[in-house]
């Protein structure tokens, strides 16, 4: 707070020389002066003179009030004071003080900190409105962060309070070599492990995909490339996590397609295999001669599924139970499988389940197996598909 005074008569200059000691032995300071406004919404009126009404404020317990006169001219601020509390072994203590530090807030309460203590917050921080200063008994730790080892005096507290009092910044997702709420007394030293996350986006490839598809325009047991495959062009976002600045792990965040692939497509030759109403005899892996009534070559997949799984058909899925397109091959169909080139053989199946590749005649045939491994090696081949007569 703030007020001027000025057309001080010679006669009045005492009053701006004993205005130091009104404030210091009382709680009222009077100016008769002429006062620019007034305080606390008081209102002025002047004297035969010119000199406005004499202003009277009450003064708090270490309230600072400065003056200085120029010119004939006294100015007077007043600063109001900060209440602080002050925590100290478990005791509490009140002070008032307009400004300064914390040293100077300890002072005026008389504490003078040992050795072995100190005061959050630290002793040259600026005081501040209803500010708490709490002293804590040390204990010297050694610690490790941000690639230096040094002794350290922590507060008696938990390790995690104790090391933010000491200046290091830990946040909840760093990591300690002791629990966050470990009592810094029942520890001799400390690791902390910064952590941090960052957003990194990168340009990667989609790979396209083969496509095989039957075609009578192509021999019986050869391929044709009809459309040659081109990668497509993603960007991924990833949110990295980095403990000491070494990238630890990382997750897909968001994918943004900037170019669709091109799928490889293959024409897999059917020209002069039996079709429907085709009939004739095959050698299984027996040696035992079979009839069949229809021929199919295309592409054979596998696939697993869990133990009691079902299948389009009802019956839970077996090793020999394979899936197909039923506007193809008829669900219940007596099958035998085998690759083109005689070099692998499935065998004896039946058609008791269908997929979406199947309906989409990427491919002809998808042979169950009971585990994922057998899967992988029979990969993707072309097959003959026999239907039994």
């Amino acid at each position: 707070m703030r007020f001027t005074a000025d057309k001080l008569r010679i006669a009045k200059s005492a009053v701006a020389l004993s205005l130091a000691a009104t404030v210091v032995l009382s709680s009222v300071i009077t100016v008769a002066a002429a006062i620019q406004s007034g305080i606390n919404g008081a209102a002025n009126s002047e004297d035969n003179n010119g000199f406005r009404t004499k202003v009277e404020y009450e003064l708090s317990n270490g309230d600072l009030v400065v003056t200085h006169n120029n010119d004939f001219k006294l100015d007077v601020t007043i600063l109001d004071a900060n209440k602080i509390t002050i925590n100290n072994g478990g005791k509490s203590q009140l002070v008032h003080l307009a400004k300064g530090t914390v040293a100077d807030a300890l002072k005026k309460a008389g504490i003078t900190l040992a050795d072995d203590e100190i005061s959050v917050p630290a002793p040259d921080s600026e005081i501040t409105k209803d500010m708490e200063i709490s002293i804590y008994k040390t204990k010297t730790v050694s610690v490790t962060a941000d690639g230096k080892t040094k002794d350290v005096k922590l507060a008696l507290a938990n390790v995690y309070d104790a090391l933010n009092f000491a200046g290091y910044e830990v946040d909840d997702d760093d990591i300690l070599s002791t629990s966050h709420n470990e009592d810094v007394e029942n520890i001799n030293a400390v690791t902390i492990k910064r952590v941090t996350y960052k957003t990194e986006s990168s340009k990667e490839k989609i790979a396209y995909d083969t496509v095989k598809k039957n075609s009578d325009d192509v021999e019986l047991g050869e391929t044709k490339v009809k459309t040659e495959g081109k990668d497509g062009e993603k960007i991924v976002t990833r949110e990295v996590k980095y403990i000491d600045g070494e990238k630890t792990s990382d997750k897909v965040v968001a994918e943004k397609t900037i170019k669709k692939p091109v799928d490889k497509v293959v024409l897999v030759g059917t020209k002069g295999a039996a079709t429907n109403g085709g009939a004739g005899t095959f050698t299984d892996s027996n040696g035992a001669t079979v009839a069949y009534s229809q021929l199919l070559t295309g592409s054979g997949t596998a696939y697993t599924a869990p133990a009691g799984a079902g299948t389009a058909t009802g019956v839970p899925a077996y090793h020999g139970g394979v899936a197909v397109n039923p506007n193809i091959i008829p669900y219940g169909s007596k099958l035998y499988i085998v690759s083109t080139d005689g070099s692998f053989v499935y065998g004896y199946a039946t058609a008791v389940d269908t997929g979406g590749a199947l309906m989409a005649g990427t491919a002809i045939v998808d042979c169950y197996y009971n585990t994922y491994d057998e899967c992988v090696n029979f990969g993707r081949r072309d097959v003959n598909v026999y239907v039994l007569a």
